[in-house]
């Protein structure tokens, strides 16, 4: 479950191919969507479920190969990489097994 209370803004959610993102749950004021282009017909996977408000925002959902493109190319990303590279071990995002403890 993703609670969310936005005001013009744009929320980019990283969610894997046979995932299903509910949004009935979300109450609306003013324009706003959730842009899912690629969502499966008949999927069976996790359930992302949105709640809370939004006020003329927009939620974009990236899956799959797409998701793991924006999570790369994130400033997170970047600054995770260098520390990594600095302590000598494996970015967190790249292997979340690798997470340091």
């Amino acid at each position: 479950m993703v609670h969310a209370d936005v005001d013009h803004a744009m929320v980019k959610l990283l969610v894997p191919d046979d995932a299903i993102v509910e949004h009935s749950d979300l109450e609306w004021t003013g324009r706003g969507r959730v842009k899912d282009f690629g969502r499966p017909q008949d999927a069976a996977g996790r359930v992302v479920r949105l709640t809370g408000t939004s006020t003329k925002s927009e939620f974009r959902v990236h899956r799959g190969g797409i998701a793991i493109l924006s999570a790369l190319f994130s400033r997170e990303f970047f600054d995770d990489a260098r520390q990594a590279h600095r302590q000598g071990r494996t970015p967190t995002l790249a292997d979340p097994a690798h997470a340091p403890r």
